[in-house]
């Protein structure tokens, strides 16, 4: 496996190009802070996304069907034929990106879907740079299309801030949205007050929370601040995204495997993102991408020390 390696005066990342993986996170030489397992050994552990790209729609659409300019599209499902995840068996996690540039602290890698790859329209450019700067990482993702296609993106790592049991999450969301048993919106958009999904101050997480936290109403131009995820050694991962969403997994189901500290509940992952399902609720904030309005995203993971 190809790693390429960045560096800044205070971090160091590896970048995988299969799934234009983040597989790697130091901070100040300290232990990995993003859960990783060697693929020749463990190959299972891809098919938990660990630190990929996901999309070109990322999260669970409801049959995998998207209803477009009065024709309907069919991504392959691969949860029991109820949903599409992460765009079916062969999304961009799946992919090899092709390194387009590489630098001490950036690399850039690019991935192209033809017009019909995962059941979609268009022929979609997509881009992903990796910038280290002091204690930022940087990760900026872009998407073309010659044709009105939904476009979704997400970027998986799971975050172990030493012992994941003393995490502590602060999410600045006000809302949340309500599943149903299969992990689909329901179309709700329920207020957080009293409930489990409260996070706006940091507390642990609640053990079977796989939700999407909404942070905003509508993408943002540039970064702003949504979330903190705080560590048992004082470490701090600040999150700042343009998305109006953070999906927060707290890992139930991941596998436990020997030799390394990857088991349930060992890493979280925090994706910032769109709304899941919004190709089917016309209230979400919309997901399609255009000829004329190409696809953005920008988040900033930031750490600190505490003390």
């Amino acid at each position: 496996m190809t790693y390429l390696t960045l560096r800044s005066s205070k971090m160091t990342a590896q970048v995988s190009p299969y799934g234009a993986r983040l597989e790697h996170v130091a901070f100040h030489d300290g232990a990995n802070l993003v859960l990783h397992a060697d693929p020749n050994q463990h190959p299972g552990w891809h098919d938990f996304y660990p630190g990929a790209i996901v999309g070109p729609v990322a999260n669970r659409v409801r049959g995998g069907k998207v209803h477009l300019k009065g024709v309907t599209y069919q991504m392959p499902t691969n949860e029991n034929d109820r949903t599409a995840l992460h765009s079916g068996p062969n999304g961009l996690d799946r992919k090899i990106w092709n390194v387009t540039a590489q630098e001490e602290s950036t690399t850039t890698l690019r991935c192209t879907l033809a017009d019909g790859d995962g059941g979609l329209p268009g022929l979609r450019e997509i881009t992903a740079r990796y910038a280290l700067s002091a204690a930022t990482l940087t990760l900026s993702i872009t998407a073309t299309t010659d044709r009105d296609t939904p476009i979704n993106i997400a970027h998986h790592p799971y975050w172990r801030l030493g012992d994941a049991r003393a995490h502590l999450l602060q999410v600045h969301a006000a809302h949340y949205l309500p599943v149903d048993p299969h992990n689909l919106p329901t179309g709700a958009v329920a207020d957080v007050t009293g409930t489990t999904f409260d996070h706006r101050t940091p507390k642990p997480l609640a053990h079977d929370i796989d939700h999407n936290l909404c942070t905003a109403r509508h993408k943002h131009t540039t970064p702003r601040h949504v979330a903190t995820l705080s560590g048992a050694q004082g470490v701090r991962l600040h999150i700042d995204s343009t998305e109006p969403g953070l999906q927060v997994y707290g890992g139930a189901y991941l596998p436990e495997i020997t030799g390394t500290d990857i088991a349930p509940h060992a890493g979280i992952a925090l994706e910032p993102q769109g709304w899941p399902d919004a190709v089917h609720h016309p209230d979400f904030p919309s997901i399609i991408c255009t000829p004329t309005q190409p696809y953005t995203q920008i988040t900033c993971y930031r750490f600190d020390q505490e003390g």
